[in-house]
Protein backbone atom coordinates (compact mmCIF):
# COMPACT_ATOMS: atom_id res chain seq x y z
CA UNK A 1 0.00 0.00 0.00
CA UNK A 2 1.35 3.40 -0.93
CA UNK A 3 1.76 6.31 1.47
CA UNK A 4 -1.13 8.20 -0.11
CA UNK A 5 -3.43 5.21 0.15
CA UNK A 6 -2.95 4.30 3.75
CA UNK A 7 -0.52 6.37 5.80
CA UNK A 8 -1.47 7.77 9.18
CA UNK A 9 -2.91 11.29 9.06
CA UNK A 10 -3.08 11.33 5.27
CA UNK A 11 -4.48 14.70 4.13
CA UNK A 12 -7.98 14.49 2.63
CA UNK A 13 -6.93 16.22 -0.59
CA UNK A 14 -4.46 13.40 -1.22
CA UNK A 15 -7.21 10.82 -0.85
CA UNK A 16 -9.25 12.67 -3.49
CA UNK A 17 -6.44 13.73 -5.82
CA UNK A 18 -8.51 12.96 -8.92
CA UNK A 19 -11.54 14.96 -7.77
CA UNK A 20 -10.66 18.61 -7.16
CA UNK A 21 -13.47 20.94 -6.15
CA UNK A 22 -12.43 24.57 -6.38
CA UNK A 23 -13.57 28.06 -7.21
CA UNK A 24 -10.52 28.66 -9.43
CA UNK A 25 -9.53 31.46 -7.08
CA UNK A 26 -6.36 31.56 -5.05
CA UNK A 27 -6.13 33.66 -1.90
CA UNK A 28 -3.43 35.62 -0.07
CA UNK A 29 -3.87 36.88 3.49
CA UNK A 30 -1.47 39.32 5.12
CA UNK A 31 -2.32 39.20 8.80
CA UNK A 32 -2.13 42.41 10.91
CA UNK A 33 0.62 41.45 13.36
CA UNK A 34 2.54 44.69 13.94
CA UNK A 35 6.19 44.84 12.82
CA UNK A 36 6.16 41.16 11.94
CA UNK A 37 5.06 38.72 9.24
CA UNK A 38 2.43 36.00 9.06
CA UNK A 39 1.09 35.31 5.58
CA UNK A 40 -1.29 32.64 4.32
CA UNK A 41 -1.29 31.60 0.66
CA UNK A 42 -4.06 29.30 -0.51
CA UNK A 43 -4.17 27.91 -4.02
CA UNK A 44 -7.21 27.24 -6.15
CA UNK A 45 -6.47 23.54 -5.59
CA UNK A 46 -6.43 24.09 -1.79
CA UNK A 47 -2.64 23.92 -1.56
CA UNK A 48 -1.79 25.88 1.61
CA UNK A 49 1.41 27.78 2.41
CA UNK A 50 2.16 29.78 5.55
CA UNK A 51 5.12 32.13 5.54
CA UNK A 52 6.47 32.98 9.01
CA UNK A 53 4.67 32.93 12.34
CA UNK A 54 3.41 35.72 14.57
CA UNK A 55 0.57 34.47 16.72
CA UNK A 56 -0.52 36.35 19.83
CA UNK A 57 -3.53 36.14 22.10
CA UNK A 58 -6.53 38.06 20.84
CA UNK A 59 -6.63 40.85 23.43
CA UNK A 60 -6.87 44.62 23.59
CA UNK A 61 -3.70 46.57 24.39
CA UNK A 62 -3.26 49.78 26.38
CA UNK A 63 -3.95 51.84 23.24
CA UNK A 64 -7.30 50.18 22.73
CA UNK A 65 -6.15 48.13 19.73
CA UNK A 66 -7.43 44.56 19.57
CA UNK A 67 -5.08 41.91 18.21
CA UNK A 68 -6.50 39.91 15.33
CA UNK A 69 -6.96 36.23 16.22
CA UNK A 70 -4.54 34.73 13.70
CA UNK A 71 -4.77 31.19 15.05
CA UNK A 72 -8.57 31.10 14.90
CA UNK A 73 -8.52 32.32 11.32
CA UNK A 74 -5.83 29.84 10.26
CA UNK A 75 -7.86 26.95 11.67
CA UNK A 76 -10.83 28.19 9.65
CA UNK A 77 -8.74 28.38 6.47
CA UNK A 78 -6.67 25.21 6.74
CA UNK A 79 -7.68 21.71 5.75
CA UNK A 80 -8.00 18.70 8.05
CA UNK A 81 -6.25 15.40 7.45
CA UNK A 82 -7.88 11.97 7.59
CA UNK A 83 -7.63 12.02 11.39
CA UNK A 84 -9.35 15.43 11.52
CA UNK A 85 -6.13 17.25 12.45
CA UNK A 86 -5.40 20.71 11.01
CA UNK A 87 -2.39 20.90 8.71
CA UNK A 88 -0.58 23.18 6.30
CA UNK A 89 1.12 21.81 3.20
CA UNK A 90 4.16 24.08 3.51
CA UNK A 91 5.52 26.28 6.28
CA UNK A 92 8.30 28.68 5.29
CA UNK A 93 10.46 30.36 7.93
CA UNK A 94 12.11 33.28 6.15
CA UNK A 95 14.65 33.66 8.98
CA UNK A 96 14.77 32.85 12.71
CA UNK A 97 13.88 36.16 14.36
CA UNK A 98 11.22 36.80 16.99
CA UNK A 99 9.03 38.83 14.61
CA UNK A 100 8.85 35.83 12.27
CA UNK A 101 8.54 32.97 14.78
CA UNK A 102 6.53 34.16 17.81
CA UNK A 103 3.88 31.65 18.86
CA UNK A 104 5.24 28.73 16.88
CA UNK A 105 5.88 26.66 20.00
CA UNK A 106 2.25 26.63 21.16
CA UNK A 107 0.40 26.62 17.85
CA UNK A 108 2.30 24.19 15.61
CA UNK A 109 2.85 20.50 16.21
CA UNK A 110 6.43 19.24 16.41
CA UNK A 111 7.58 15.64 16.47
CA UNK A 112 6.57 12.39 14.80
CA UNK A 113 3.12 12.97 13.24
CA UNK A 114 2.07 9.49 14.35
CA UNK A 115 2.38 10.68 17.97
CA UNK A 116 -0.21 13.46 17.53
CA UNK A 117 -2.62 12.89 20.41
CA UNK A 118 -5.88 14.16 21.91
CA UNK A 119 -4.08 16.93 23.77
CA UNK A 120 -2.52 18.21 20.52
CA UNK A 121 -5.92 17.93 18.85
CA UNK A 122 -7.63 19.86 21.65
CA UNK A 123 -5.07 22.64 21.26
CA UNK A 124 -5.61 22.54 17.49
CA UNK A 125 -1.87 22.31 16.88
CA UNK A 126 -1.13 22.64 13.18
CA UNK A 127 0.81 19.80 11.55
CA UNK A 128 3.38 20.98 9.01
CA UNK A 129 3.41 18.73 5.95
CA UNK A 130 6.66 20.22 4.63
CA UNK A 131 9.00 22.77 6.21
CA UNK A 132 11.40 25.20 4.53
CA UNK A 133 14.26 26.80 6.48
CA UNK A 134 17.79 27.99 5.79
CA UNK A 135 21.02 26.61 7.23
CA UNK A 136 21.05 29.55 9.66
CA UNK A 137 18.18 28.05 11.66
CA UNK A 138 20.53 25.33 12.90
CA UNK A 139 22.83 27.88 14.58
CA UNK A 140 22.92 28.40 18.33
CA UNK A 141 22.46 32.17 18.11
CA UNK A 142 18.78 32.15 17.15
CA UNK A 143 16.11 33.74 19.32
CA UNK A 144 14.23 31.73 21.94
CA UNK A 145 11.01 31.90 19.91
CA UNK A 146 12.67 30.00 17.05
CA UNK A 147 14.17 27.21 19.18
CA UNK A 148 11.23 24.85 18.58
CA UNK A 149 11.54 25.44 14.83
CA UNK A 150 15.23 24.52 15.03
CA UNK A 151 14.39 21.40 17.04
CA UNK A 152 11.80 20.28 14.50
CA UNK A 153 14.09 21.05 11.55
CA UNK A 154 16.85 19.00 13.20
CA UNK A 155 14.44 16.09 13.73
CA UNK A 156 13.48 16.13 10.08
CA UNK A 157 17.07 16.50 8.88
CA UNK A 158 18.19 13.55 11.02
CA UNK A 159 15.29 11.48 9.69
CA UNK A 160 16.36 12.34 6.14
CA UNK A 161 19.89 11.11 6.92
CA UNK A 162 18.77 7.89 8.63
CA UNK A 163 15.50 6.97 6.96
CA UNK A 164 14.91 8.94 3.74
CA UNK A 165 11.77 6.98 2.90
CA UNK A 166 10.11 7.99 6.17
CA UNK A 167 11.45 11.54 5.78
CA UNK A 168 9.50 11.89 2.52
CA UNK A 169 6.15 11.43 4.24
CA UNK A 170 3.53 13.86 5.49
CA UNK A 171 4.67 15.68 8.60
CA UNK A 172 8.34 14.80 8.09
CA UNK A 173 9.34 16.62 4.91
CA UNK A 174 12.09 19.23 5.04
CA UNK A 175 13.86 21.43 2.52
CA UNK A 176 16.85 23.60 3.36
CA UNK A 177 16.85 26.65 1.10
CA UNK A 178 20.33 27.58 -0.04
CA UNK A 179 23.48 25.76 1.01
CA UNK A 180 24.74 23.89 4.09
CA UNK A 181 27.57 24.99 6.37
CA UNK A 182 30.09 23.46 3.93
CA UNK A 183 28.64 25.59 1.12
CA UNK A 184 27.28 22.45 -0.52
CA UNK A 185 23.89 20.91 -1.21
CA UNK A 186 22.41 17.45 -0.69
CA UNK A 187 20.11 16.00 -3.34
CA UNK A 188 16.58 15.69 -2.00
CA UNK A 189 17.26 18.02 0.93
CA UNK A 190 18.19 21.39 -0.59
CA UNK A 191 16.65 23.88 -2.98
CA UNK A 192 18.88 26.67 -4.28
CA UNK A 193 18.31 30.09 -5.89
CA UNK A 194 17.19 29.72 -9.47
CA UNK A 195 14.92 26.73 -8.85
CA UNK A 196 11.20 26.78 -9.60
CA UNK A 197 9.21 24.57 -7.21
CA UNK A 198 5.62 23.45 -7.64
CA UNK A 199 5.59 20.30 -5.50
CA UNK A 200 4.60 20.84 -1.88
CA UNK A 201 4.03 18.16 0.74
CA UNK A 202 4.31 15.40 -1.83
CA UNK A 203 1.73 16.87 -4.22
CA UNK A 204 2.35 18.88 -7.38
CA UNK A 205 0.22 21.99 -7.66
CA UNK A 206 -0.83 23.22 -11.06
CA UNK A 207 -1.89 26.55 -9.57
CA UNK A 208 1.01 27.75 -7.40
CA UNK A 209 4.76 27.67 -7.93
CA UNK A 210 7.63 29.34 -6.07
CA UNK A 211 10.73 30.66 -7.80
CA UNK A 212 13.56 30.84 -5.25
CA UNK A 213 15.67 34.00 -5.39
CA UNK A 214 17.70 33.80 -2.17
CA UNK A 215 19.60 33.22 0.07
CA UNK A 216 22.77 33.15 -1.99
CA UNK A 217 25.88 31.34 -0.84
CA UNK A 218 27.63 34.69 -0.23
CA UNK A 219 24.70 35.92 1.87
CA UNK A 220 24.79 32.83 4.07
CA UNK A 221 28.51 33.28 4.67
CA UNK A 222 28.12 36.99 5.41
CA UNK A 223 25.14 36.30 7.66
CA UNK A 224 27.22 33.97 9.80
CA UNK A 225 30.23 36.29 9.94
CA UNK A 226 28.17 39.39 10.70
CA UNK A 227 25.66 37.62 12.96
CA UNK A 228 22.91 39.01 10.76
CA UNK A 229 20.02 36.65 10.05
CA UNK A 230 18.20 39.24 7.94
CA UNK A 231 20.64 39.01 5.03
CA UNK A 232 20.05 35.26 4.79
CA UNK A 233 16.26 35.53 4.50
CA UNK A 234 14.46 33.28 2.04
CA UNK A 235 13.29 35.35 -0.93
CA UNK A 236 10.95 34.05 -3.61
CA UNK A 237 8.37 34.91 -6.22
CA UNK A 238 4.99 33.20 -5.88
CA UNK A 239 3.42 32.51 -9.28
CA UNK A 240 -0.33 31.91 -9.59
CA UNK A 241 -2.33 30.25 -12.35
CA UNK A 242 -6.14 30.27 -12.52
CA UNK A 243 -6.26 27.11 -14.63
CA UNK A 244 -4.31 23.98 -13.78
CA UNK A 245 -0.87 24.23 -15.41
CA UNK A 246 -2.08 27.37 -17.18
CA UNK A 247 -0.38 30.70 -17.79
CA UNK A 248 0.70 32.91 -14.89
CA UNK A 249 -2.00 35.45 -13.98
CA UNK A 250 -0.41 37.05 -10.91
CA UNK A 251 2.90 37.21 -9.03
CA UNK A 252 3.72 37.96 -5.40
CA UNK A 253 7.23 38.90 -4.24
CA UNK A 254 8.35 38.07 -0.69
CA UNK A 255 11.81 38.35 0.86
CA UNK A 256 11.59 38.42 4.65
CA UNK A 257 13.96 41.07 5.98
CA UNK A 258 16.31 41.15 2.97
CA UNK A 259 18.20 44.42 2.52
CA UNK A 260 19.20 46.35 -0.61
CA UNK A 261 22.47 44.42 -0.95
CA UNK A 262 20.53 41.15 -1.30
CA UNK A 263 18.10 42.73 -3.72
CA UNK A 264 20.96 44.02 -5.85
CA UNK A 265 22.19 40.44 -6.20
CA UNK A 266 18.67 39.18 -6.95
CA UNK A 267 18.24 41.77 -9.67
CA UNK A 268 21.71 41.30 -11.20
CA UNK A 269 21.62 37.51 -11.22
CA UNK A 270 18.06 37.36 -12.56
CA UNK A 271 18.88 39.73 -15.41
CA UNK A 272 22.15 37.92 -16.11
CA UNK A 273 20.30 34.59 -16.42
CA UNK A 274 17.51 36.05 -18.55
CA UNK A 275 15.00 35.62 -15.73
CA UNK A 276 13.46 39.08 -15.90
CA UNK A 277 10.00 37.48 -15.67
CA UNK A 278 11.01 36.21 -12.21
CA UNK A 279 11.45 39.84 -11.14
CA UNK A 280 7.99 40.86 -12.31
CA UNK A 281 5.46 41.47 -9.56
CA UNK A 282 1.83 42.41 -9.06
CA UNK A 283 2.07 42.30 -5.27
CA UNK A 284 5.19 43.18 -3.31
CA UNK A 285 5.59 42.64 0.44
CA UNK A 286 7.84 45.49 1.57
CA UNK A 287 11.00 43.91 3.06
CA UNK A 288 11.72 44.32 6.77
CA UNK A 289 8.32 45.83 7.52
CA UNK A 290 8.82 48.85 5.26
CA UNK A 291 12.23 49.78 6.61
CA UNK A 292 14.76 51.95 4.78
CA UNK A 293 17.06 48.91 4.44
CA UNK A 294 15.50 48.04 1.07
CA UNK A 295 16.59 51.38 -0.35
CA UNK A 296 19.93 52.10 1.33
CA UNK A 297 21.92 51.71 4.53
CA UNK A 298 20.66 53.11 7.80
CA UNK A 299 20.34 55.52 9.48
CA UNK A 300 18.28 57.37 6.90
CA UNK A 301 19.77 60.77 7.77
CA UNK A 302 23.18 59.64 6.49
CA UNK A 303 21.90 57.67 3.49
CA UNK A 304 18.97 59.60 2.09
CA UNK A 305 19.33 58.66 -1.58
CA UNK A 306 17.71 55.36 -2.59
CA UNK A 307 19.95 53.06 -4.60
CA UNK A 308 19.19 52.98 -8.30
CA UNK A 309 18.93 49.19 -8.33
CA UNK A 310 16.32 49.24 -5.55
CA UNK A 311 14.17 51.59 -7.57
CA UNK A 312 14.73 49.44 -10.66
CA UNK A 313 13.45 46.38 -8.80
CA UNK A 314 10.24 48.28 -8.14
CA UNK A 315 10.03 49.16 -11.84
CA UNK A 316 9.34 45.50 -12.56
CA UNK A 317 5.79 46.15 -11.32
CA UNK A 318 2.78 45.48 -13.52
CA UNK A 319 -0.15 47.81 -14.18
CA UNK A 320 -2.16 48.31 -10.99
CA UNK A 321 0.48 46.64 -8.82
CA UNK A 322 0.25 47.00 -5.04
CA UNK A 323 2.76 47.12 -2.16
CA UNK A 324 1.95 45.80 1.30
CA UNK A 325 3.63 46.90 4.52
CA UNK A 326 3.28 44.33 7.29
CA UNK A 327 3.98 46.74 10.12
CA UNK A 328 2.56 49.05 12.72
CA UNK A 329 0.97 52.25 11.44
CA UNK A 330 3.47 54.28 9.42
CA UNK A 331 3.78 57.75 10.94
CA UNK A 332 5.84 60.78 9.97
CA UNK A 333 8.54 60.25 12.58
CA UNK A 334 12.05 58.79 12.91
CA UNK A 335 10.97 55.16 13.34
CA UNK A 336 12.58 52.43 11.25
CA UNK A 337 10.84 50.11 10.74
CA UNK A 338 8.46 51.21 9.51
CA UNK A 339 10.09 54.19 7.80
CA UNK A 340 7.84 56.87 6.35
CA UNK A 341 10.51 57.85 3.80
CA UNK A 342 10.47 54.25 2.56
CA UNK A 343 6.69 54.46 2.28
CA UNK A 344 7.09 57.67 0.25
CA UNK A 345 9.37 55.85 -2.20
CA UNK A 346 6.92 52.97 -2.55
CA UNK A 347 3.98 55.33 -3.03
CA UNK A 348 5.92 57.19 -5.72
CA UNK A 349 6.06 53.92 -7.67
CA UNK A 350 2.51 52.57 -7.25
CA UNK A 351 0.41 55.50 -6.03
CA UNK A 352 -1.13 56.14 -2.63
CA UNK A 353 -4.22 54.02 -3.27
CA UNK A 354 -2.07 50.98 -4.08
CA UNK A 355 0.03 51.06 -0.92
CA UNK A 356 -1.50 49.14 1.99
CA UNK A 357 -0.55 48.93 5.65
CA UNK A 358 -1.79 45.96 7.70
CA UNK A 359 -2.09 48.05 10.88
CA UNK A 360 -4.79 50.31 9.50
CA UNK A 361 -6.70 47.93 7.24
CA UNK A 362 -10.46 48.43 7.70
CA UNK A 363 -10.26 49.45 11.37
CA UNK A 364 -7.26 50.96 13.17
CA UNK A 365 -8.60 49.74 16.54
CA UNK A 366 -9.21 46.22 15.24
CA UNK A 367 -7.26 45.79 11.99
CA UNK A 368 -8.25 42.97 9.67
CA UNK A 369 -6.11 40.93 7.27
CA UNK A 370 -5.30 42.39 3.87
CA UNK A 371 -6.82 39.85 1.49
CA UNK A 372 -6.36 39.35 -2.24
CA UNK A 373 -8.23 36.89 -4.44
CA UNK A 374 -6.68 35.72 -7.69
CA UNK A 375 -8.54 34.47 -10.77
CA UNK A 376 -8.14 34.57 -14.54
CA UNK A 377 -8.11 38.38 -14.51
CA UNK A 378 -5.31 38.70 -11.95
CA UNK A 379 -5.60 39.86 -8.36
CA UNK A 380 -8.52 41.46 -6.54
CA UNK A 381 -8.19 43.45 -3.32
CA UNK A 382 -10.98 42.52 -0.95
CA UNK A 383 -12.41 45.68 0.54
CA UNK A 384 -15.19 44.15 2.59
CA UNK A 385 -14.69 41.92 5.60
CA UNK A 386 -15.07 38.26 4.72
CA UNK A 387 -18.44 36.70 5.43
CA UNK A 388 -20.50 33.74 4.37
CA UNK A 389 -22.49 36.04 2.08
CA UNK A 390 -21.71 36.04 -1.63
CA UNK A 391 -19.27 38.73 -2.75
CA UNK A 392 -19.77 40.91 -5.80
CA UNK A 393 -16.69 41.55 -7.95
CA UNK A 394 -16.08 44.70 -9.92
CA UNK A 395 -13.87 43.84 -12.88
CA UNK A 396 -11.49 46.23 -14.58
CA UNK A 397 -8.80 45.76 -17.19
CA UNK A 398 -7.75 42.08 -17.28
CA UNK A 399 -4.56 41.27 -15.37
CA UNK A 400 -4.65 44.58 -13.51
CA UNK A 401 -5.50 45.03 -9.84
CA UNK A 402 -9.20 45.10 -9.00
CA UNK A 403 -11.31 45.78 -5.92
CA UNK A 404 -14.26 44.08 -4.36
CA UNK A 405 -16.95 46.71 -3.78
Amino acid sequence: MSELEGSYNTPHHYLNSNIILMSNKSKIKFYPVGNADNVLIKGADDTTIIVDCQIKKSETDSNGVTNFDVKKDLIKELKKDSSNNPFVDLFVLSHPHLDHSLGFDTNYYTGNPQDYNDSNRKNEEIIIGEMWVTQRVFANDICEEAVDIRKEAKRRRTLFETNPTEADKYGNRLRIIGYNDQDKTVEGLHYIPGQLVSKFNGKTSGFISLFIHAPFKASLVASKLDDDHNSASIAFQVRFSSVKNGSIVSRLMMSGDSDHYVWQMIKDKSEEKGNQDKLTWDLFLAPHHCSWMFFNDTPYDKNKDPKDYALEVLDYKTTGAEIISSSVEILDNDANPPCHQAKDEYVAKVGKSHFRNTAVNKDKKAPQPIVYLIDEDGFTFEKMAESAASTVLTHSTPRAGRSIC
